[in-house]
């Protein structure tokens, strides 16, 4: 019974150092946005420009900002996001989705 709980404690240990609340909630504000036709397999974010720089799957580039407000920043996230929505606004920051994806974690 000991080995249980502690092998209880040690996974849910594990399990509560892996959780990123900044990453589930931009993935959340973009699947609410955009649908669930990403696979969004891999997230990738950055704290870049006063927001969040959101890499979906390796191509679709998103920017969040302050306000949980959605912006596009290259030229395929446009695609996806136009599906389910009116024209996406270009991101207001310098950043590119190279610059985004250097510091991206």
């Amino acid at each position: 019974m000991k080995r249980i709980i502690l092998t209880f404690c040690f996974l849910t240990l594990i399990t509560s150092c892996e959780s990123n609340p900044e990453k589930e909630k931009a993935t959340e504000l973009l699947k609410a946005k955009i649908g669930r036709e990403l696979p969004f397999n891999d997230i990738k974010i950055a704290k870049i420009e006063n927001g969040t720089g959101v890499i979906v799957d390796g191509s679709w580039c998103y920017w969040i900002d302050e306000n949980d407000k959605i912006y596009c920043v290259n030229g395929t996230s446009i695609t996806i996001y136009n599906v389910n929505n009116p024209e996406c606004e270009n991101a207001p920051i310098k950043a590119m989705f190279s610059d985004i994806e250097k510091i991206a974690k």
